[in-house]
């Protein structure tokens, strides 16, 4: 093709040249203006070939990434639930007599069993990480349960999980959010902050943030995505918080 070119350009060159529309320079110059042109594409057409095969190469990683997904919320669904009683009585175990059943959702997530506080009672400020007072005020309530066991208990740890509905984040990205687990981190590290002020060992309250991967129930209306914006407390041994299992399926009273 190059050659095809150029001999094309040298033909009607040579007959530019003849009528003296054009000198041998001006000649010279036409062609090394096409030569690099031309290596200009060929350089161009292999960066878009890495391209396409960079792109597939994410697209069946993204791919097998939403497998596995998949296959581990299939494994979680599978993990036999504690009915009612024998959750209420495991709470009683680990976490004691203080915490009333009326007062709190109870949950549970592979052998660990906790808290749930859903956004239904607005757990923060909208677009952010700050906790609002009534959130506060139940989570000094919260704290002097698990101060108790962890002060009777060296051995007991404290893990909060956070969680977000699937609406992708706005206004927390100019705060350097990047999405949404990143987002249910943070909502999670502020727990684990106020907790801390209350009085808990702070090497022995932990965070996970899990996004929207694992909504409790599924639905675009506003009441569903205030369920799954929430946040769970779990309490036991290190072995007993585990992730392994990852979040069970939610609770009912």
């Amino acid at each position: 093709m190059k050659k095809a070119l150029l001999s094309l350009i040298s033909i009607s060159t040579v007959a530019l040249m003849g009528s003296g529309c054009v000198s041998l320079e001006e000649y010279d110059r036409v062609v090394k203006h096409l030569e690099s042109e031309q290596e200009a594409n060929v350089a161009v057409a292999a960066e878009n070939e890495r391209l396409t095969g960079h792109v597939r190469t994410l697209s069946t990683e993204n791919q097998s990434l939403k497998q596995k997904i998949s296959g581990m919320q299939e494994a979680a669904a599978a993990v036999p639930q504690m009915d009612q009683g024998a959750l209420i009585d495991e709470i009683r175990k680990v976490w004691g007599k203080g915490l009333k059943s009326d007062e709190w959702e109870f949950v549970q997530s592979g052998s660990a069993v906790g808290v749930r506080m859903d956004d239904s009672g607005v757990l923060f400020k909208s677009g952010s990480w700050d906790l609002t007072e009534g959130t506060k005020d139940k989570l000094k309530k919260l704290a002097a349960i698990l101060k108790e066991q962890m002060d009777a208990d060296a051995t007991k740890i404290c893990r909060v999980d956070g969680h977000t509905d699937d609406d992708p984040v706005k206004k927390v990205k100019t705060q350097g959010i990047k999405d949404n687990v990143h987002l249910s981190a943070m909502r999670a590290m502020a727990v684990r902050e106020f907790l801390a002020t209350c009085g808990l060992p702070g090497d022995r309250i932990f965070v996970a943030g899990f996004g929207e991967h694992w909504p409790v129930v599924k639905g675009a209306d506003s009441k569903s995505k205030q369920r799954n914006r929430r946040v769970e407390v779990y309490l036991g041994s290190a072995d007993g918080l585990s992730i392994g299992a990852l979040p069970g399926p939610q609770i009912q009273k």
